[in-house]
């Protein structure tokens, strides 16, 4: 699938729109101040705030967080660890004011500032850092010292994006997720963006090839929304990709005012109803792919609502909302009337089918099935598989993912383990006496399904 044409100009003037000053990121100083007002009329929004508080209050207790990778591999426990607590503190700073938000929040980002790299060998880990910092340092702006803001800018560079302009002039190496058609792709470049954005005027010479490079880097894996706004990768997968394709897109419209055409990606309209119509009436998802059973909480799912004008994904996410920052940043009221949704749906592409008795009762019949693309990224073997609901039960369940720390997980043993085998699927296998290496799918399989009447 090619990617679209961008309404973008030359990398040299990418940041001609450049808002000024602090903060710019996800809200403005006029975005702030709007939600303060609506935190005093809004019982919604003041039930989430006594969460993020709550919230609050437990990090001020805890020791910063330290750069520890458990298995051998990954950052990336860390480096979310970080983000949401940026997240949480500087929403609190910024709705109050009060000085301890921030000096918490310093004190997580002094520490990571002070890490030796973000570990760029799993970029991700890189990235989801870098939006960590940028959006630290822009939100804390006005509550840091000339120094602090120059221990977290030279971080951010240093182990950043100097490392993530590499992997886009090269798509070598640790880049090698610039080729990607899959939620690394919108990880790494939204991580990245944000960074950039957050020190741009300070930056302009690295900070406007690496906003110019993610802006063209991503169509590629966002083209894969289309036309019905799934994701092959899963329901878990499509929350982490979507988080930060929002993120990005959102960082765009407030840093500059614009995103040059990548929310008009077809398919992007109608991402949200993919968590919608995963969700059984039992609370747990049609968890195919590499992901684990439960109902999404995405608070991506209120920007896509004001986007794309379907107040369906807000209503959704209203009663799953924890009350996290990004959900009070997002969260707009509902109209008056929300237009029913139906009760069947047919993905394509993703080849993936939702039915159901009714909406909002727990009781009700729920199935599932897929057929799809074994190529796909975190893919199982599991073309026809299914889950059903009914009488609030799962009776047909998939098992979802397994330990990603397994031998060859992701290489030449993956089809060796059960629950990513057909065998572990609601799928007829045949031969596996005979045989019982043989698989049942080829890994190289794609199927579509035939659908004339749901």
């Amino acid at each position: 699938m090619t990617s679209p044409a961008l309404q973008t100009p030359p990398a040299a003037e990418i940041l001609a729109t450049l808002r000024p000053g602090h903060p710019r990121l996800l809200a403005t100083a006029q975005d702030w101040a709007n939600l303060k007002q609506r935190l005093d009329q809004d019982a919604v929004l003041q039930g989430w705030y006594k969460k993020l508080e709550q919230q609050g209050q437990k990090i001020l207790q805890e020791p910063v967080s330290r750069y520890e990778i458990p298995d051998g591999l990954r950052l990336l426990a860390t480096s979310r660890r970080v983000r949401d607590r940026v997240l949480t503190l500087g929403t609190l700073y910024r709705l109050t004011g009060e000085e301890r938000w921030a000096r918490r929040a310093w004190l997580e980002l002094a520490a990571a500032a002070a890490f030796p790299d973000w570990n760029p060998r799993h970029f991700l880990d890189t990235a989801e850092m870098s939006a960590a910092v940028g959006i630290g340092y822009d939100w804390l702006f006005d509550a840091l010292t000339a120094d602090q803001r120059a221990t977290l800018r030279q971080a951010l560079v240093r182990n950043g994006l100097q490392p993530g302009l590499e992997c886009f002039q090269t798509g070598k190496g640790h880049g090698w997720w610039v080729h990607a058609q899959h939620n690394w792709n919108q990880v790494c470049s939204g991580g990245l963006c944000v960074g950039a954005l957050a020190i741009a005027d300070e930056e302009p010479d690295l900070c406007r090839q690496v906003v110019f490079d993610a802006v063209h880097t991503v169509p590629k894996a966002l083209v894969h929304y289309a036309p019905d706004g799934a994701w092959n990768e899963g329901p878990g997968y499509w929350h982490y990709a979507t988080s930060y394709t929002v993120l990005l897109l959102d960082a765009l419209h407030t840093a500059l005012g614009r995103d040059f055409g990548l929310s008009d990606i077809p398919g992007l309209d109608r991402a949200g109803f993919m968590p919608i119509y995963a969700s059984g009436p039992t609370g747990l998802d049609f968890n195919f792919a590499d992901a684990h059973v439960g109902i999404l909480r995405a608070p991506e799912m209120f920007w896509l609502a004001q986007r794309y004008r379907q107040p369906a994904f807000a209503r959704y996410q209203i009663p799953l909302s924890t009350g996290s920052a990004l959900d009070l940043l997002w969260y707009r009221p509902l109209p008056a009337e929300v237009p029913a949704l139906p009760l069947d749906r047919y993905f394509r592409k993703a080849e993936v089918v939702s039915l159901r008795g009714r909406w909002d009762d727990p009781q009700a019949v729920f199935v599932a099935f897929k057929a799809g693309d074994n190529k796909s990224n975190h893919s199982h073997l599991d073309l026809g598989t299914f889950v059903f609901d009914a009488l609030g039960q799962r009776w047909a369940m998939d098992l979802g993912s397994d330990n990603y720390n397994l031998p060859n997980y992701f290489g030449k043993e993956r089809w060796d383990y059960y629950r990513l085998r057909a065998e572990g699927h609601n799928v007829p296998v045949l031969g596996m006496m005979d045989n019982p290496n043989h698989t049942d799918q080829d890994p190289r399989e794609a199927q579509d399904l035939t659908v004339t009447k749901l």
